[in-house]
């Protein structure tokens, strides 16, 4: 990259359902990161791909596909469809979460050429192996492979997600699939110098990354769950592949639990934004709340705590909307509280610590100038809304807003709400659909209310495809 400037990559999405809390926590931190580095001066190439495939043999997707992609095969929905639906709902908790947009989000299926060059550049270099189709990584040809998460050769994991069977064709647990062939039925596959076919997970971010950021960038981003398998597996084909360094630096942001436990379908505490909101606690609550704890240190949702960061926050806006021009603080105040925040900003996002000197200056009685101008400089990064008044943000949580908007959409959004107390999810979440084909979005708040808008056109606001 050019000096001056930072090129980031981060694992994005798998499109087959609504992201969770959890996911939103760790695309946080890259958009901390754009935001950090802005405010010390850097420019940001951000990279951020979105899976739209599949990753698993058929029979076993249908299996593990959640209750929302169930209801839409039952619809006759197309696997694409499926997909697309869930990009934009990615895209909505995006700009609910006030993320900055990437400069580019790769589609894997747009990008299996790369993935196939990649491949064939690996062959051609003696790193693999394979038969009838099937293409494996011979991580023993893979300069410092388990050097990013002290993975040992001879001790690791079947490092695939795929089963038994295709474990058997290895010849180390370790080592792991660059394409497939494709089984009946499946709806994603290409062709390829090995048949048809379809890729490993692993090629997809190392053949992205190195498309759009080059054999060498400065900052790869994933949660600690993808250290080990992708991250290992994805650093070491790039550098096997190119030559080159690939990622010089590793950020990976701590689990989230909820109440102590890891979250899980079956125990029905994978917490969306809608479900937040359901709770009236609005997406900058959340992204508050997140902020009181560093990224490296693992996260314990429970709603007594969240609720805390909600008040903690709104009381936050409040001093800052009454710092009167009348109040002063003491000689030179003003600037030792610049370089305390920049000071914990830069010591690895120390947000919490950032947080209090936002706190501490709340309260120093400084002039309503000055609380309005430290706002200024200090949102960019935490982007919480500091100079929006609670008052407004409540409105703003709770409004119902039909004007204009087609009664049928608005008995749509009726009906949505009815059943979502109901507890039928899937009917609720079909709803939802007809409302966005119709054109429309619907929010939830607390108490059953909601708000409808008119939907944003695509890519105006940057969150769409750009690559």
């Amino acid at each position: 990259m050019r000096p001056g400037r930072a090129g980031i990559y981060t694992c994005g999405p798998t499109v087959y359902r609504y992201v969770h809390i959890g996911n939103l926590r760790t695309w946080l931190l890259t958009d901390l990161l754009v935001r950090a580095l802005g405010f010390f001066g850097l420019r940001t190439v951000s990279v951020q791909n979105v899976t739209d495939m599949g990753h698993m043999q058929q029979e076993r997707l249908e299996e593990a596909e959640d209750k929302v992609v169930a209801a839409a095969r039952a619809a006759g929905k197309s696997a694409g469809e499926i997909a697309a639906f869930f990009t934009g709902a990615f895209f909505r908790d995006c700009r609910r979460m006030g993320f900055l947009p990437a400069d580019l989000y790769p589609r894997a299926s747009a990008h299996v050429p790369d993935m196939i060059a990649m491949a064939r550049e690996l062959e051609r270099r003696g790193a693999t192996y394979g038969e009838k189709g099937w293409l494996y990584l011979d991580v023993t040809k893979a300069p410092g492979y388990g050097e990013l998460s002290g993975a040992l050769l001879g001790e690791g994991e079947a490092a695939g997600r795929t089963d038994a069977a295709i474990h058997l064709r290895k010849k180390r647990p370790e080592d792991f699939s660059l394409w497939l062939p494709a089984e009946p039925g499946r709806e994603f596959s290409w062709e390829s110098p090995w048949g048809r076919g379809w890729p490993g997970w692993h090629i997809e971010c190392a053949a992205m990354a190195v498309r759009y950021l080059g054999p060498e960038f400065d900052i790869h981003v994933g949660g600690s769950d993808l250290r080990f398998p992708h991250h290992e597996n994805s650093r070491a084909m790039a550098r096997a592949a190119t030559g080159g360094r690939f990622a010089a630096l590793w950020v990976h942001g701590a689990h989230l639990l909820v109440d102590g436990r890891k979250m899980s379908k079956s125990l029905r505490n994978e917490h969306t934004l809608d479900d937040l909101e359901a709770r009236g606690v609005s997406p900058a609550d959340f992204r508050y709340h997140c902020l009181t704890l560093q990224y490296r240190t693992p996260m314990n949702f429970t709603w007594e705590a969240q609720a805390a960061s909600a008040t903690a926050l709104e009381r936050l806006r409040e001093a800052f909307a009454r710092g009167g021009d009348a109040g002063s603080g003491a000689p030179g105040e003003e600037g030792e509280f610049r370089r305390r925040f920049r000071e914990a900003v830069g010591d690895d996002l120390n947000t919490p610590k950032a947080l209090g000197v936002v706190h501490e200056a709340a309260r120093a009685g400084l002039s309503g100038r000055t609380l309005r101008k430290l706002a200024a400089e200090w949102d960019p990064v935490l982007g919480v809304g500091l100079l929006r008044s609670a008052e407004a943000a409540r409105e703003e949580a709770g409004a119902v807003d039909r004007e204009g908007i087609p009664e049928a959409v608005a008995d749509l959004a009726r009906r949505r709400g009815r059943l979502r107390q109901e507890r039928k999810f899937r009917e609720a979440d079909a709803l939802r659909e007809g409302i966005r084909e119709a054109g429309y979005e619907v929010t939830d708040g607390p108490e059953g209310t909601f708000r409808l808008e008119k939907r944003r056109g695509r890519g105006t606001d940057g969150f769409d495809e750009k690559a």
